[in-house]
């Protein structure tokens, strides 16, 4: 199995509005990148931004998008802190994303691909607990606005590994 995270494209200020002209272009150069990989099932967040993003992807692809509200996003304070401070609704959010990721890797050994598009602390929060690296250490892993980032299982090894991080060499 191998795992894309995608971060959705540049977006309008605010909490969940739309992209800005500039994330519709990089969504579509995305895309077009994205247009000679297969993959078997695309995941995305059910924040506009990110349901654009999506869509974008998806029509290039052919492919439908399962909207997943466990991958909406985080803040970034909550990375920052012990799990024992988290409030009730960020230890329920980060449960469900786990639920999440859970039922999805029960795949790991099967050759699929599936592609997540979602946000920068979402998508470190899944690469922490993919590759078993404490939350407090992701800060440091950004994500660009469509920046992807991959990772696969490793059969041989019992294990996931990044292949690459944060990849924009589509953009300018």
């Amino acid at each position: 199995m191998e795992i894309y995270l995608v971060r959705h494209g540049e977006k309008e200020k605010g909490e969940d509005l739309s992209l800005t002209p500039r994330g519709l272009e990089q969504s579509s150069i995305l895309a077009e990148r994205l247009s000679n990989k297969h993959f078997d099932y695309i995941y995305s967040s059910e924040m506009l931004r990110s349901k654009e993003t999506a869509k974008i992807i998806s029509d290039k692809l052919g492919l439908g998008v399962s909207p997943n509200k466990s991958l909406n996003e985080f803040r970034l304070s909550m990375i920052k802190k012990e799990e024992k401070e988290w409030t009730e609704d960020e230890s329920k959010r980060y449960k469900d994303l786990i639920e999440f990721l859970n039922k999805l890797i029960k795949k790991k050994d099967e050759n699929i691909s599936v592609l997540i598009v979602a946000h920068g602390v979402t998508n470190r929060i899944i690469m922490s607990y993919l590759i078993e690296l404490p939350m407090k250490n992701i800060v440091r892993f950004e994500q660009e606005e469509t920046g992807i980032s991959s990772l696969y299982w490793a059969k041989k090894f019992d294990n996931w590994r990044v292949r690459y991080w944060n990849d924009s060499n589509h953009l300018n």
